[in-house]
């Protein structure tokens, strides 16, 4: 059978198709023949669509199914929410859909869905794709709450992030973590918010500034315009005193083809050319490898050996 037509954002849900298929065992035998997945009881997803879909695709995959079997509306939160937001997350979204209930005592959690109730009075509730979800500061904070501060970092600074859309404030996220009054992690929390900002243009930058400045180097000023007769260059990190160029390589602007546009070597010449032309302009580079990041005593040597001073204060952006 197609289940393509009756599949709504991807998701074959048993009360919706009822008139269409005369069996609902008919279901069961296709998850057995793997042509559906079952998400849980009375959710499905194509074969398919599920193989096609990321981490996070079909983490929002679970969330709808969740949501469609609540008893009553809840609000998705926590990493579930900024999966709808779109916020970016280090490694892959869980398999557990977390939502937001108001405590009525007992029958808390259930397989495959987490219930919390912690700051339900205060949450603010915004629709996003159909989904209720917890505001985007909100979500910036419980995620972040949980994380280590360096993932902290990079999913708050995308919720201030000058090129999103949705971008909250500083003091947006100040005035929520006042209202939500975290038992934990509200110490990080403040750390976060005084650390964040609305330059970095990715997670693995903003993770890597954070695990620059846990090792005591200079803060770097970030997203500085260079000029030369090609045009404009904007490298990542740049550390004036001593014209020290960074660049954050992460794997996925070699591999996903959102970046490589299917030509890898392409991106690698560019790079070169890149590199190229701020040496040109008078900038030593260093390249920053995921791994520099995950390993930060490979990252303290590499910036030595760069010569990247230690200590000083963050410097705004501007023109070099």
């Amino acid at each position: 059978m197609h289940y393509s037509p009756l599949a709504r954002d991807g998701l074959i849900l048993v009360s919706r198709i009822t008139e269409h298929v005369d069996d609902s065992r008919a279901l069961r035998r296709d998850v057995e023949r793997g042509l559906l997945v079952a998400l849980r009881r009375g959710a499905f997803v194509e074969r398919s669509t599920w193989d096609e879909s990321d981490s996070r695709d079909r983490h929002l995959l679970r969330a709808r199914a969740a949501i469609a079997a609540a008893s009553r509306p809840c609000a998705l939160a926590g990493l579930s929410a900024a999966a709808v937001w779109g916020m970016p997350i280090a490694g892959d979204w869980p398999a557990e859909v977390t939502m937001l209930d108001e405590w009525r005592g007992g029958g808390r959690s259930e397989p495959g869905v987490r219930k919390t109730a912690a700051g339900f009075a205060t949450a603010q509730i915004e629709l996003i794709d159909g989904i209720r979800v917890t505001s985007l500061a909100r979500t910036a904070l419980d995620v972040s709450r949980l994380a280590t501060i360096s993932d902290a970092v990079g999913s708050v600074d995308w919720a201030l992030w000058r090129k999103n859309p949705r971008a909250v404030t500083v003091q947006d996220l100040i005035t929520e973590l006042e209202s939500l009054h975290p038992r934990t992690g509200g110490r990080q929390l403040r750390r976060v918010i005084g650390f964040a900002t609305s330059l970095s243009d990715s997670f693995g930058e903003s993770t890597t500034r954070a695990v620059i400045h846990q090792l005591g180097f200079a803060p770097p000023e970030l997203q500085v315009e260079f000029r030369d007769a090609e045009g404009l260059i904007v490298p990542d990190f740049f550390w004036r005193e001593t014209r020290q160029v960074a660049e954050f390589d992460g794997k996925a602007k070699y591999t996903r083809a959102e970046f490589t546009k299917g030509d890898p070597v392409e991106v690698l010449w560019k790079e070169k050319k890149r590199e190229d032309r701020l040496r040109r302009v008078g900038c030593g580079v260093t390249r920053i490898l995921t791994e520099h990041v995950a390993q930060p005593r490979r990252l303290e040597r590499l910036l030595l050996d760069a010569g990247i001073p230690r200590g000083g204060e963050t410097t705004s952006r501007r023109e070099a």
